[in-house]
């Protein structure tokens, strides 16, 4: 099953170069990725979609399903209606977790893969029922509170407390999210939660390309697991960054870039 219509994108490089698509994270749009790929267009086509339910890509009716499978499944249409053969996937957070699917359904298509503060899901069926309800709450907070309430408290947990250093950078992304549309960002929050994903650890020796999984220092949680996941991954290497927290490209954005370049170069050519 596929959503069938055409993702919004924006572009920066040449076509002839290698193509980069970049996957934004849970109430954020491609246009997030721009002070990456403008440090990466040198040497590659970079894109940056508008994945549903976010920006642009809200023509669907909120009464169609979606899951990850039909979200990879329209990430390879999008490959397919742009031309677009051999490419790097960099996916932050839940756009890591759609890089991921997207490598193990696709891997023909994917030459590498970055993976920023993203997992392969919840291994135990209690874990993600557990996080599924959590993000069921979450889902009718947004419809009875709305999205500026919304926002400001999905913000407060600790996994975004390092971004308060950036306070610049803090109240733009809360602007930006409030931006979105409630019901599309609940629907997203509950059909695409990680609750919800199937598990992909059992996956991960599977992977045939070159993949760099990258987390902040200051991110323990994702810090420890980088490990974990390159234990499983055939050809992984691990980046961690210091004094960043769970958005690297936003807090780090010179380091991020130059990470991802020198990796893309070592594995695109």
């Amino acid at each position: 099953m596929s959503l069938s219509l055409f993702w919004p994108y924006k572009s920066i490089g040449n076509r002839d170069h290698p193509p980069v698509v970049f996957l934004h994270g849970f109430m954020g749009t491609g246009a997030d990725w721009h002070k990456i790929a403008e440090r990466c267009a040198k040497s590659f086509f970079c894109l940056m979609p508008d994945l549903p339910g976010h920006g642009h890509n809200i023509e669907l009716p909120l009464s169609q399903p979606l899951n990850f499978d039909i979200v990879a499944t329209d990430l390879n249409n999008f490959f397919e209606q742009l031309n677009l053969d051999n490419v790097a996937l960099v996916g932050y957070s839940m756009g890591g977790r759609l890089a991921l699917y997207t490598a193990l359904r696709f891997p023909h298509k994917i030459k590498a893969l970055v993976l920023e503060s993203s997992n392969p899901g919840i291994a135990v069926e209690q874990g993600r029922q557990t996080r599924a309800e959590a993000d069921d709450r979450w889902a009718e907070t947004l419809l009875s509170e709305g999205i500026d309430i919304f926002v400001e408290q999905w913000y407060e947990m600790d996994l975004f407390h390092t971004l308060k250093s950036y306070p610049q950078h803090f109240k733009q992304t809360k602007e930006k999210r409030k931006r979105n549309d409630a019901q599309w960002a609940a629907k997203i929050i509950r059909e695409l939660s990680p609750g919800r994903q199937p598990s992909l650890w059992e996956d991960l020796d599977s992977l045939p390309m070159p993949v760099m999984l990258m987390a902040g220092a200051l991110d323990s949680k994702y810090s420890e697991m980088m490990a974990v996941m390159k234990a499983r991954i055939p050809q992984a290497t691990v980046e961690i960054v210091p004094d960043a927290g769970h958005n690297i490209h936003l807090e780090k954005p010179k380091h991020f870039a130059e990470l991802i370049t020198d990796f893309l170069q070592r594995t695109m050519g």
